[in-house]
C-alpha cells in the first residue's frame, strides 16, 4: 500500500531560490525580488540562507 503524502506544493523550487540568489547577490532589493517570484519577503527570507542575504 502506497503512502500518500499531503500537504501544499512548495512555491519556491530550486531554480527559483538560485535566480533570487542572483538577483539580491546583484543588489536588487529583497521587497522588488519578492514581489517579481509571486511571494512574500518572509517567504522568500524562509528559502534563501542567511549567508547570502545582504
Amino acid at each position: 500500500m502506497a503512502r500518500r503524502r499531503g500537504g501544499r506544493k512548495p512555491k519556491m523550487t530550486d531554480s527559483k531560490i538560485e535566480s533570487t540568489m542572483k538577483l539580491l547577490a546583484n543588489g536588487v532589493p529583497p521587497r522588488d525580488v519578492a514581489k517579481n517570484f509571486g511571494v512574500s519577503i518572509p517567504t522568500l527570507y524562509r528559502w534563501i540562507p542567511a549567508s547570502v542575504q545582504p
